[in-house]
């Protein structure tokens, strides 16, 4: 029974969420891009284009100054930076995950070895803990999450804390908390295109759209 579910979760209900997680981005993707913009019909006093370009190359580090990062907002920067560093690295380069994709795409994928992976697990599930607490008490953070933000970070904690299980302390039931882990990754990446988790989507595009108006008006930013 366990062998038959982990077969189906990384099978053919994986192939299904990779088709909805697809479907549903560039469904929003496009729905987005299709609104346009409204005509302006005044001279372009700078370079819009590359303004956009550079706004999105240049944004992750903007305002990363000492004072701003450990003085003001140390958590969110700090948080923020290892909880994406070890989710995105856990998704792609841990051997387990990499051999999958390369079973996907048909493309090499290179690894980490497994003690760097166990670092990145800790950094990102701690950090994901910190964060959401942090946001769930600050006043202003507080305003701004919803149930959706909540739901999404229990979501990935488990994904992460049964992926530690299964790895680390899963002794005889390692084929079950596997088949665990790949349900709940699989109902994440379902998740994701009907949620705020699709924000890096939405990440080009905003701040695109902030340095080709800056370019556009002649500023910088």
């Amino acid at each position: 029974m366990d062998v038959a579910l982990y077969d189906f979760v990384r099978g053919p209900f994986l192939r299904f969420a990779l088709f909805v997680f697809f479907l549903g981005i560039a469904y929003r993707f496009f729905r987005v891009v299709f609104l346009g913009l409204p005509p302006d019909y005044a001279r372009p006093k700078g370079n819009p284009y590359y303004m956009a370009v550079k706004k999105i190359l240049i944004k992750p580090t903007m305002g990363w100054t000492f004072n701003e990062i450990f003085s003001r907002r140390a958590v969110n920067y700090v948080g923020g930076f290892l909880f994406h560093l070890g989710f995105i690295g856990l998704t792609f380069l841990v051997p387990a995950h990499a051999l999958l994709w390369q079973e996907i795409t048909g493309l090499p994928m290179p690894t980490m070895p497994n003690i760097i992976s166990d670092i990145l697990a800790y950094a990102a599930l701690g950090s994901l803990v910190v964060l959401t607490v942090h946001r769930a008490l600050n006043p202003v953070l507080k305003l701004l999450t919803g149930k959706d933000e909540y739901f999404a970070n229990f979501l990935i904690a488990i994904v992460l804390f049964t992926g530690l299980l299964a790895t680390r302390w899963a002794g005889s039931g390692y084929v079950w908390l596997l088949s665990l882990h790949m349900l709940l990754a699989d109902l994440l990446i379902i998740y994701i295109p009907f949620s705020r988790l699709s924000h890096f989507i939405y990440y080009f595009l905003s701040v695109g759209f902030m340095g080709w108006n800056a370019g556009k008006r002649g500023v910088s930013f």
